[in-house]
């Protein structure tokens, strides 16, 4: 029987996912023997799957909770090997690390507040559930701190990355949202996306329903605020201290968070991004025409390959897995993709 003639790229994202028979992956592992260019296919193959399978698993934490259990696992002071930090790396998806820095005795004494903070993998989105019930969802390489506990007339968090946040309604505690720059966003309740990743110079928000305030500091160095009003969408620069507004198609900005990418005549530089961020993967353009390009589309649950299969039959791209170890980039922890 000729092997080489059944083995294809969906094959093999089966073999390395665990879905084939005993017998099938005998033929499989007997294929990939045959020849270093067979090797090297199953490598990229292997690649891609390692990189966006737990993508589609989108991991609920509950970080009161997570927090107790820290505490009682401390608690029960057990051997080196079942500490914290053992506990800490079987979480896939995020890392929830109560912070007992904010140790602040005030005059009157109160109890010591406590943070926790929650971070997502490059590649992984995570959803977590707050003190107060309101619900928010982490994009890749994003953190997010908040108190174990919500008091006073104030819900204060801090972002740097991206989430998208639906907000528990109270109206005598406002709910406010702290980024790297100067700007936050205050809300009672309401949905919206925001992105204020610290390396970049921008705080994008993006209100899907309710109501939003933001201030930031604007040319004059003064506080300015402005009211957002569903789809809209905010764009602050922090290095030239202006804004820009835009109304953009919702799905495609918050389909991140239900574990979709859906483009709707997204420019090629915009489309890169998203799977830059969803599949941990960096893109190298080795033809600027191909900025010229956009694209429709919605993917659920589809694995990289697919979608660069999507644009080589809807505009002709054509692309390359590259090997990081042979990578100029030396960007070993990512998925190198060559279009051209």
């Amino acid at each position: 029987m000729d092997i080489q003639k059944h083995i294809d790229e969906q094959l093999l994202l089966d073999y390395f996912s665990g879905a084939l028979t005993h017998t099938r992956r005998q033929e499989v592992e007997a294929w990939i023997q045959e020849s270093e260019e067979n090797k090297k296919m199953a490598r990229d193959i292997e690649y891609i799957y390692f990189a966006t399978d737990t993508i589609n698993t989108i991991k609920s934490v509950d970080t009161v909770r997570a927090l107790g259990e820290v505490k009682e696992k401390i608690n029960q002071k057990r051997n080196r090997k079942h500490s914290f930090l053992f506990w800490m790396q079987r979480i896939a998806a995020v890392l929830v690390i109560p912070l007992l820095l904010s140790t602040i005795y005030l005059a009157t004494k109160k109890e010591p507040v406590e943070f926790i903070e929650i971070r997502t993998n490059p590649g992984m989105v995570a959803a977590v559930t707050l003190p107060d019930g309101s619900k928010v969802w982490l994009n890749s390489r994003s953190y997010l701190k908040h108190p174990q506990k919500f008091t006073g007339d104030v819900r204060n968090v801090e972002l740097n990355g991206e989430a998208y946040f639906s907000v528990q309604k109270d109206k005598s505690k406002r709910f406010i949202v702290n980024t790297p720059f100067n700007l936050k966003a205050e809300v009672l309740g309401t949905e919206f996306n925001m992105e204020a990743y610290k390396e970049s110079n921008k705080v994008i928000t993006t209100l899907v329903s309710g109501s939003v305030k933001l201030s930031f500091a604007n040319k004059s160095n003064t506080e300015e605020t402005l009211l957002m009003k569903p789809n809209d969408e905010i764009a602050y620069n922090s290095k030239t201290r202006g804004i820009s507004q835009n109304r953009p198609y919702l799905p495609t900005l918050t389909a991140w968070k239900d574990g979709l990418v859906i483009f709707r005549n997204t420019p090629f530089e915009e489309a890169l991004k998203i799977l830059n961020k969803r599949f941990n993967t960096e893109f190298i353009v080795k033809n600027d025409l191909l900025y010229e390009n956009s694209f429709t589309g919605t993917f659920n649950g589809q694995h990289l390959l697919l979608i660069l299969e999507h644009f080589r039959l809807s505009s002709g791209i054509k692309y390359k897995f590259v090997d990081p170890e042979t990578s100029t980039n030396k960007i070993s922890e990512k998925t190198i993709v060559e279009l051209y």
